[in-house]
């Protein structure tokens, strides 16, 4: 899955290109429209590195079938009669098109790395990708120094809208897993987050320390690949030398921005079918829904 900062550029490109209802709801609710492109992500920092429920919540939106739990979170919208919890479930839907285009594509970076980092584990050799990513696209649609852009400041866990969206979490768990997690619980998430992706900023100053720490314990990279990167690797995790990689054995050479720009339509779509399933309780089609986060098929 791409990074916190890939998945917000990749919201408001899908909100400039809307230019419709959804785009004024978003945009009369960003700090909703921000925590929905993050999608899962903040129930998997929560307390970390202790284990809690909401890292298997996490883990289950994920990787079980989709589409029920779009439903879910559309019911749970429509219950509170706030759009700000509208909002929340558009940014949602852009995390769930950009995960589903591009994680073959981060899964076939991290592997190449295993060249360039060979004591780095796949989860760090992951990591590293998408901070890289996340630093080009920073560069690129940003016009920013990657390394001194503060863009944990983009996500706001104080805002208004939070509370909302912390009781939408909570129902759409309830409903389409069977799973009961407090509201106070999915709010906290977003403070952790927030704590974590700010220590990640700040950690450059640290990162030597990091580093020895790793190798003390055997975790080369576990940490420290959270830092992004001051200029890109020489890995081009985003593939702009358009080199071949592995997608289910079928041989592709598209960057990420490439896969980028095709999720921008899915991400547009579903949003409007959302849309409708809001205001006119017309049930989403499965077919929005073909894999999960991870790209997988779904079987029928």
């Amino acid at each position: 899955m791409p990074s916190f900062t890939t998945h917000h550029i990749f919201a408001a490109t899908v909100q400039r290109v809307t230019g419709d209802s959804a785009a004024r709801i978003a945009a009369a609710y960003p700090a909703g429209y921000r925590w929905g492109a993050q999608g899962p992500e903040p129930l998997l920092l929560y307390h970390l590195p202790f284990p809690s429920q909401l890292h298997r919540l996490a883990h289950r939106m994920r990787t079980e079938p989709p589409a029920e739990l779009f439903e879910a979170l559309c019911a749970a919208a429509a219950q509170e009669r706030n759009t700000a919890a509208l909002a929340y479930v558009f940014g949602f839907c852009t995390n769930y098109a950009l995960d589903r285009v591009t994680h073959a594509f981060i899964q076939a970076q991290a592997d190449r790395l295993a060249l360039f980092m060979p004591g780095y584990s796949a989860e760090a050799r992951r990591k590293l990708a998408e901070s890289d990513i996340d630093g080009i696209l920073i560069a690129d649609y940003i016009a920013a120094e990657p390394a001194k852009f503060e863009a944990f400041r983009l996500l706001d866990p104080n805002a208004p809208e939070c509370t909302v969206l912390a009781r939408v979490v909570a129902r759409a768990a309830k409903q389409a897993y069977g799973v009961r997690v407090a509201p106070a619980s999915v709010y906290r998430s977003l403070h952790d987050m927030r704590r974590i992706l700010h220590l990640a900023h700040n950690g450059s100053h640290v990162r030597a320390r990091l580093e020895r720490l790793e190798r003390i314990t055997g975790k080369s990279g576990l940490a420290s690949s959270l830092i992004r990167p001051a200029e890109p690797l020489a890995a081009d995790c985003a593939n702009q030398a358009h080199r071949p990689w592995l997608s289910d054995g079928v041989e592709r050479t598209d960057s990420f921005t490439d896969l980028f720009d095709a999720a921008v339509p899915l991400a547009v779509s579903l949003q409007r079918a959302v849309l409708e399933r809001y205001y006119q309780q017309k049930p989403l089609d499965p077919r929005f829904f073909p894999t999960n986060f991870a790209g997988q098929v779904v079987k029928s």
